[in-house]
């Protein structure tokens, strides 16, 4: 650590105060937009809601189920290690990107079906679970071209 730097404890309570609700504030900022790009796809797709509490309780469901999703994907992952370096590159990116949308679509369709007061078609359950795949293998992919 660089003598110039102070520590968190060296600073003083009006300025851990600042420090922490930024942070705070931050990280809301981020779930809000998060939050509001569901609620625009699902606009566009056509979901039935009946309240934006509804929505919200869907939303942090599916936050969860996608944690364990996440779990799961980087154990077949590292389950599929041996069988992914004899492959081509294309057949191990299309073989984990079939589990990682299939493990994505069974999340949405559980919180649907958990959540009573929303009404996802397969159709669009799949749609979503598809936008949100390669919204997230492009942002990974322009991650990658800055490093």
């Amino acid at each position: 650590m660089n003598p110039d730097e102070e520590k968190f404890s060296d600073l003083s309570g009006k300025d851990k105060t600042i420090v922490i609700s930024s942070i705070t504030l931050l990280i809301i900022i981020a779930f809000a937009l998060i939050f509001f790009m569901y609620v625009g796809v699902f606009r566009l797709i056509g979901v039935e809601y009946t309240s934006r509490s509804a929505l919200l309780l869907f939303f942090l469901l599916a936050l969860i189920l996608d944690g364990i999703s996440s779990f799961l994907i980087l154990f077949f992952k590292v389950l599929l290690t041996p069988l992914l370096t004899h492959m081509s590159k294309w057949l191990s990116f299309l073989l984990l990107s079939l589990i990682e949308i299939s493990l994505d679509w069974l999340v949405i369709h559980t919180a649907d079906d958990w959540i009573e007061s929303i009404t996802i078609s397969n159709k669009a359950e799949l749609l979503i679970v598809l936008f949100f795949f390669i919204l997230d293998k492009l942002w990974s992919t322009d991650n990658k071209r800055k490093e």
